[in-house]
């Protein structure tokens, strides 16, 4: 399960870039697809990470992505929900992959009263 150590890292960056522990009231990111992320394991792994390292209980918001591809056959650009999804004009599965890999923090949110 990758999203525990994924969750770790978010909370050491957050704490790094703060420059301390603060209680956290959202952290808002955005995960793709095609990122191998599972973003149910990713809340759970980092609610319990978030509260081991001082940062309260926040809530993280996932903005979840679609992934954009063109097809390397038809040059068709479509987009698909997961890796194993085929162009929807010729089925291939010869593809650039444009988006859909992402994997950011977009933002924190203190509680009221942190500075």
């Amino acid at each position: 399960m990758h999203e525990l150590s994924l969750a770790h890292d978010m909370t050491r960056i957050i704490g790094n870039v703060l420059g301390r522990k603060v209680h956290l009231d959202r952290v808002n990111i955005t995960v793709g697809p095609l990122s191998g992320i599972s973003p149910e394991s990713l809340r759970f792994c980092f609610t319990e990470i978030a509260k081991i390292e001082g940062f309260g209980e926040p809530e993280l918001v996932i903005n979840q992505t679609r992934a954009k591809l063109i097809c390397l056959d038809c040059d068709t650009e479509y987009e698909a929900e997961d890796f194993y999804q085929g162009c929807p004009d010729c089925g291939s599965l010869s593809r650039k992959i444009l988006s859909g890999r992402e994997f950011t923090v977009d933002s924190v949110e203190l509680e009221e009263g942190e500075d």
